[in-house]
């Protein structure tokens, strides 16, 4: 078994020893058989929407943390039985057949935990978002086997450690990321006398006790080639995707996630990466690296990665090394980097290497377009620098680039939000994507959103976190204009808020659709004359996916075909905007706010229910037109 050494500290490894055998004995806690690894789903069963499924519109990403915590554990103790159970990739995947239901996840759990003779069970919690699904896993395991030990970890996880103990949700808490200290676990309960789970935290009456500060220096090069096949990695494209990227460089292609490095060289308030990851960053070797990628594509069949980096261009020499010995050894790959890259870190050289290794589309974090703004967010860029970027992008028109935004910072106001939307049209990328800001734990911001008293720092909800589009045929948004009309700017009213003033968050949604929609449908470069057309019209078909009941969506498409000259997908998609307007209050009132809607879609006469000004709507030719240019 092997022992997992801990480096001097002034920690006192003795009390951290004594604290764990103390928590063990008074758990009858012993050395597993088996360690059962559980994914728990990502969409809550009061919102998932088999037609969205059915698409693969949903996220289904390979866990990779289960599969690194795998690898830890058997590190740990090569005799011990891993199990790992993606609920949410099975239910996805039964979303397909016919009869679904969506509590087949709980016979998958009773199963696997009933086939051991002695597991102890890790429940992964990522996310906030998707504390209904965990804390149910949780239940179904605490009511049918309640002798069995439950650990969790994760970002989440890291951050409500105290809430998840007190509450009894688990026995023990890793905190931060989990490798080192699940192996200390397991070596400790097998006997090691030696061993420190260093980081971990459990509930003793009602207090609770830390073991210690978690490292910051996790080892990041593990063996996880072997667990692959328990995750059957080569289906996973077949039920969902990686986000818009998978399914726009091709929803047949075979996909996975790759982490090349942990951390982040930036300090940016909003994130949690720091936090989590602790300082500085960690890279495994480039060719551990390559090798991966290779065994994905060899044994795997796969074609197409993603990385997980949050600084994957960290190190130039080392970054170059990567990318032109993944277009040597893995010729062929296609990649995206969904979880953006740092523009800063791009220069000629390097772009010509991403592109020749098979870079297919990347985002960038800009999140402000305003000096101060993004000096109070630690943002690690300067506009004089994006600018310089956009320009040496516009070089490889055939790589998708998409620009991120976000408004709705502690005490922004609708200047500086306006400095965002006009720097985005500025850089004129394929796309910009405007979020609105989430205060989340474990961030510097989240404190300031505290002190402003906003009830998203008391909890984090599914339902607040996604596009009405999304699911707005169910009903579950209720839009709120019938209250709020009176004092609420929206549609190209929006443009008209005095720029000093501070939007709430009502007000905040309001700006984010106008700035989605203006910047990225009646404004795309990609429809200007030039523009690439084709381009757009995949990424818009790939985020349609995940979004079948928007109908700006639709109305783009069928202008994008129209432009193409493909009648049939045009005609397609402006029947399919009819149909969605036609059942949809919700799109009905963004349709009179933004007329222009019924001529993207190419709509020559006013619908029954159109309630605006037909004249108006129909007759002037597609505006694409900034605020201060659209026809009074």
């Amino acid at each position: 078994m092997t022992k997992l050494a801990s480096p001097p500290s002034p920690v006192d490894h003795a009390l951290i020893r004594a604290d764990f055998a103390r928590f063990a004995a008074a758990r009858s806690l012993s050395r597993p058989s088996d360690l059962i690894l559980i994914q728990p789903a990502l969409v809550p069963e009061k919102f998932f929407d088999v037609t969205t499924a059915r698409n693969g519109g949903y996220y289904n990403f390979p866990p990779a943390g289960l599969l690194y915590l795998a690898a830890a554990a058997r590190a740990a103790d090569p005799e011990i039985g891993i199990r790992l159970i993606d609920i949410n990739h099975q239910l996805l995947k039964a979303a397909h057949s016919d009869g679904f239901d969506y509590d087949l996840w709980r016979d998958l759990v009773r199963e696997a935990i009933g086939a051991c003779a002695h597991p102890h069970v890790a429940v992964s919690y990522m996310f906030g978002t998707t504390k209904p699904c965990f804390v149910e896993v949780i239940e179904l395991i605490r009511s049918e086997f309640p002798q069995v030990p439950i650990l969790s970890g994760g970002v989440q996880a890291t951050f409500d450690y105290q809430e998840i103990l007190q509450s009894g949700l688990c026995d023990i808490v890793s905190r931060h990321e989990g490798e080192r200290q699940l192996m200390s676990y397991l070596a400790a309960l097998a006997g090691d006398a030696d061993a420190v789970p260093e980081g971990m935290a459990f509930a003793d009456g009602g207090r609770i006790v830390e073991l210690g500060k978690p490292h910051s220096d996790n080892p990041v090069n593990w063996d996880i080639l072997p667990f692959y096949d328990a995750i059957n990695v080569e289906e996973y494209h077949r039920y969902g995707g990686l986000g818009a990227f998978s399914r726009y460089v091709g929803e047949d292609k075979p996909y996975a996630t790759v982490l090349a490095t942990r951390g982040c060289r930036a300090r940016c308030t909003f994130c949690t990466v720091r936090n989590f990851n602790g300082f500085g960053l960690r890279q495994r070797t480039v060719q551990d690296v390559i090798d991966e990628v290779k065994h994905l594509v060899t044994h795997h069949g796969i074609r197409y990665i993603d990385w997980l980096d949050d600084d994957l261009l960290w190190d130039r020499e080392r970054t170059l090394a990567l990318f032109k010995g993944l277009a040597e050894q893995v010729p062929g790959l296609e990649w995206t980097a969904s979880n953006g890259v740092i523009a800063v870190a791009i220069d000629d050289e390097i772009m010509q290497a991403m592109v020749a290794s098979g870079l297919r589309a990347f985002k960038i974090g800009v999140e402000s377009g305003n000096d101060a703004m993004l000096k109070t967010i630690k943002k690690p860029t300067t506009k004089p620098k994006l600018r310089e970027r956009a320009r040496l992008f516009a070089k490889y028109p055939e790589v998708f680039v998409s620009t991120n935004f976000i408004i709705g910072f502690p005490d922004e106001t609708f200047g500086q939000m306006m400095d965002s939307y006009d720097l985005a049209v500025e850089l004129a990328s394929d796309w910009a994507s405007f979020y609105i800001c989430q205060p989340l734990k474990g961030t510097e911001m989240f404190s300031a959103f505290q002190s402003l008293g906003d009830a998203r720092t008391k909890e984090e909800r599914y339902d607040k976190t996604i596009n009405p589009g999304r699911s707005a045929e169910r009903g579950e948004f209720g839009y709120r204009f019938a209250a709020d009309r009176e004092r609420l700017r929206t549609g190209w009213e929006v443009f008209d808020i005095p720029h000093q003033a501070v939007p709430d968050l009502e007000q905040q949604k309001e700006i984010w659709f106008s700035f989605n929609l203006v910047a990225n449908f009646l404004d795309n470069p990609n429809f200007r004359p030039g523009g690439n057309v084709a381009k757009l019209a995949r990424w818009i078909e790939a985020i349609h996916d995940g979004y079948p009941y928007d109908a700006s969506m639709a109305a783009a498409l069928a202008h994008a075909y129209w432009l193409l000259g493909d009648q049939v997908r045009h005609a397609h998609h402006r029947a399919d905007f009819l149909r969605l307007t036609e059942t949809s209050p919700y799109w009905q009132t963004r349709v009179a706010q933004f007329p222009e809607l019924l001529s993207l879609a190419h709509v020559d006469e006013a619908p029954a229910w159109f309630a605006g000004s037909p004249p108006l709507a129909l007759t002037r030719p597609l505006a694409f037109a900034r605020p201060g240019q659209v026809p009074a």
